[in-house]
């Protein structure tokens, strides 16, 4: 058997879709690996560019979502009014004009921060050649530890380069090492595309250190939209921070330009690096200056400094593995050690059955990145250096924790009709329910600027979010008035939301990430649980059903629906007076509107047995609405209807299956004509696609059990990049990161998710008791392998081993005493499964009688 834990080159990146990232969940790093410094550079002389980013790093304020213009409750009334006329008369053109007049402004932008230069030459050598970026060199990311390398030779000898972003302290360490016994010429200098205030040197006597204080912009509108980057005086209405570099070395300090730092003959140095800014959490108003910024920094170094390299490296090794080794998939293949992973990448798609078929490790290479970059942006941590509550994070957006440019693409931000979603979609199932809690953390924040909104637009109780938001909370509709209502309006984001602390609960969370913890005190896990449903996920369900139960109006038929509707990012086709077609997008009555709805009033009222309030008010009103929402059926070509008229699609191959929504993430049970409907619709929709709607679609079809079918969409998703295909056509960049294109994220910590959900599945109950399916969609080009501590509802972990695509071992383990149903192969067995104990299953009776063992 072979694990995938490594990502290996034998060149510096040219650019930073070859760069490779660290992260701590605050602190993230792109790191360049030492460009050659063009000839004439004494030395061997070497660049390295470390591309540093701060979770907390956006534009704006709370004040952002308080910008002109404002709505009344007539103004918004009367919108809303005439858009429904518009759609009841059928004038849907009309109606989509309208609805553009409802939109507010746009969400805010994460943002880069810093980049640290750091130049390497050997000391003394004024003779030696220009570094060749191939010779002897080597770069790598160690998945499993979290520590990135570089080993170059100059003149014959060795240099290396390793970091690594400790987590608490949050530092960026930096370890350069020599055998030359001249040593090596070392120059650190930072800069920033942001504002810089000020730059600093060391505040008092001590080690060398560098830093910029900084200030964040008032206002970054995202690039598609146009318009500048402003800053403003009012100190309120963005953030400031800071970031500061020190080192230790073995060498001689030298003099430097531009305020950075120089150091001679040094044979090692250590470089701690770390930011800071003004942001106080999650939807609150920043507080303080780039200069207290800077001041809490250098306290953070400070503590690094003392603690010394080599017991942060073990702190950080420890608590790394605390969540990357919760879960392991391994899958059999030819041996690719040291291979450079760009051309084992494109090696595997020349093969004529596509890459997996090649190099079936890939897949479990990309599952283990996959979870590695979630770990990377998406962490609690420790107070900072200011003291006052632990930093809960801000939730893995578009890009993770990592961008380079001051309007990323779709603003690098929190897009909520399925990428942020899909960020968490491999949390639960993979250990990982603790990198779930700045999403948590942005859902309570949510809550109150989404009240404000519902009132404000909808005349509403609840709370309602749209389609973008921020680390402010934004929760109105984007636009400007200018944009279409296919993904300006879209009010259903809190329905959703609310999915991932239900799906939490499911899962058993929130206990330990290890059973043998949750053994230790089960009370204690018991009682966590009971606090987070009661005081989490209730009063965030309640509040979405509420916003759900007023945003619902009765129709002619006496039937509940929702109008103006949309479906995200899709649109139909609406006739035109004069018989021509036209786009449109609004309706009534979305196929994932009542989804989401239903799906609220479900999990309200399970929660309410659970808590022992089934005689709340809210739940009485849902209960009474329940009943009245119109069912999802097959509609036009046997598609599943993504509006309830069920008009013609104008595009039938949208990357977007909103409707499709029941299936996965939902857990609606399929009738036969259900699925089939689901099945027709992701015929009709096609394969071919964005990279995170590649990643949506396996995980469809692992549900609808077509292994074959997610063979074609892997075959798909794990194409080389470096080809140009043009369109949304998604795929694999050379440090793995996913291809929207241009980069996504949500690609890569989808796919975990994805694989997961192939392997195992357990949203389905039999008379009330857990299913856990095995194997229910392994695909054919993975034929060889074991999976290790999956997660299974409620709470079970589930070991897996296979040979030749059959089950061979699967045993599975409980924290508490519970009766399962494990389903393989169109074979149910019931299973008593007592405490901790693992249960060792017997494959042997879930073989059909005359079919071979």
């Amino acid at each position: 058997m072979r694990t995938e834990h490594t990502l290996a080159y034998d060149s510096p990146a040219a650019n930073w879709l070859e760069a490779l990232p660290l992260g701590n969940g605050r602190l993230g790093a792109m790191v360049f690996g030492g460009r050659a410094l063009p000839e004439g550079a004494a030395g061997g002389a070497r660049e390295h560019l470390f591309q540093l980013n701060d979770g907390s790093a956006w534009s704006g304020s709370p004040h952002s979502q308080d910008l002109q213009p404002h709505f009344s409750r007539e103004r918004a009334d009367r919108i809303l009014a005439e858009t429904r006329r518009l759609i009841l008369e059928g004038d849907f053109t009309s109606a989509h004009e309208t609805l553009k007049e409802l939109q507010h402004r746009h969400a805010q932008s994460y943002l880069p921060f810093a980049d640290l230069f750091l130049t390497i030459a050997l000391s003394g050598d004024q003779g030696s050649p220009a570094a060749a970026d191939h010779a002897g060199y080597s770069r790598s990311l160690d998945l499993a530890r979290a520590v990135n390398s570089a080993r170059y030779e100059v003149d014959g000898r060795t240099v290396s380069v390793e970091a690594f972003a400790s987590h608490d302290p949050s530092v960026l360490v930096i370890t350069v090492e020599t055998e030359a016994p001249q040593g090596l010429d070392l120059t650190l200098r930072l800069d920033s595309q942001l504002r810089i205030l000020r730059r600093t040197g060391a505040p008092t006597a001590g080690p060398s250190s560098t830093g910029l204080e900084l200030k964040l912009p008032s206002d970054v509108p995202p690039s598609h939209d146009g318009g500048a980057v402003e800053y403003s005086d009012d100190d309120s209405l963005s953030l400031q921070g800071a970031v500061v570099a020190a080192w230790e070395h073995s060498g001689t300090e030298a003099a430097a330009d531009d305020g950075g730092l120089a150091a001679t003959g040094a044979r090692r140095a250590v470089l701690y690096v770390t930011t800071e800014t003004t942001f106080r959490g999650l939807g609150r108003q920043p507080e303080g200056t780039a200069a207290e910024a800077a001041h809490a920094a250098h306290k953070t170094l400070a503590t690094a400094m003392a603690a010394g390299p080599e017991a942060l490296l073990a702190r950080h090794e420890i608590s790394h593995a605390e969540l990357y080794d919760a879960c392991s998939v391994t899958i059999n293949g030819p041996a690719w050690a040291g291979v450079n992973t760009a051309q084992r990448l494109a090696a595997a798609n020349t093969h004529p059955e596509g890459p997996l078929a090649a190099d079936p490790g890939l897949a479990a290479l990309l599952f283990n990145y996959g979870r590695y970059l979630l770990i990377s942006s998406s962490r609690t941590g420790a107070a900072g250096a200011r003291g006052g509550t632990a930093w809960r994070g801000t939730p893995a957006n578009l890009q993770g924790i990592w961008n380079h440019q001051l309007q990323a693409p779709w603003s690098s931000n929190f897009t909520t009709n399925i990428n942020l979603q899909m960020n968490y979609w491999g949390a639960e199932p993979t250990g990982l329910a603790p990198c779930a809690e700045p999403l948590f953390a942005l859902i309570e924040a949510l809550q109150e600027t989404g009240a404000a909104t519902a009132r404000e637009y909808y005349g509403a109780r609840g709370w309602a979010v749209h389609h973008n938001s921020d680390i402010w909370g934004y929760s109105k509709p984007v636009g400007h008035g200018s944009h279409s209502p296919e993904w300006s309006f879209w009010p259903m984001a809190g329905l959703w939301l609310v999915r991932h602390l239900w799906e939490h609960l499911r899962f058993g969370a929130p206990g330990s990430t290890r059973l043998d913890a949750a053994k230790a005190d089960a009370a204690k896990a018991d009682a966590a649980r009971e606090r987070f449903a009661r005081h989490t996920a209730w009063p965030a369900i309640r509040g979405a059903a509420e916003f759900a139960l007023d945003l619902l109006r009765e129709l002619p038929d006496g039937t509940l629906g929702t109008s103006p509707s949309t479906s995200p990012e899709n649109s139909f086709t609406a006739p035109r007076p004069d018989g021509s077609n036209a786009r449109a997008a609004a309706a009534e009555s979305s196929t994932m509107d009542l989804t989401l709805i239903r799906d609220v009033f479900l999990m309200l009222g399970s929660l309410a047995e659970d808590l022992g309030v089934e005689e709340d008010p809210v739940l009485a009103e849902a209960k009474a609405a329940l009943s009245r929402l119109p069912e999802p059926v097959p509609g036009r070509g046997g598609r599943l209807r993504e509006w309830l008229a069920d008009p013609e699609e104008w595009e039938p191959e949208h990357r977007h299956v909103s409707h499709l929504y029941l299936a996965y993430p939902g857990d609606t049970p399929l009738t036969p004509a259900l699925e089939a409907a689901v099945g027709t619709s992701l015929d009709g929709r096609g394969d071919e696609s964005t990279g995170w709607s590649l990643t949506w679609k396996i995980l469809l079809r692992a549900r609808l059990h077509q292994p074959d079918k997610v063979s074609d969409l892997l075959r798909l998703y794990f194409r080389d990049m470096a080809t140009d295909r043009g369109g949304q056509s998604g795929g694999l960049y050379p440090n793995l990161f996913g291809a929207h294109p241009p980069f996504q994220i949500d690609g890569n910590l989808g796919f975990v998710g994805g694989l997961a959900e192939c392997l195992v599945q357990s949203h389905r109950t039999s008379n009330g008791m857990p299913e856990i399916e095995l194997l229910p969609a392994l695909p054919r080009e993975l034929p060889d392998g074991a999976a290790h501590r999956l997660r299974a509802r409620p709470g079970v972990e589930v070991d897996l081993e296979w040979h030749d695509g059959q089950l061979t071992g699967a045993a599975l383990t409980s924290p508490t005493a519970r009766d399962v149903l494990v389903r393989h192969r169109g074979t149910a067995r019931e299973l008593h499964l007592e405490p901790h104990q693992a249960t060792i299953l017997n494959v042997a009776s879930f073989i059909p009688a005359g079919e071979p063992a």
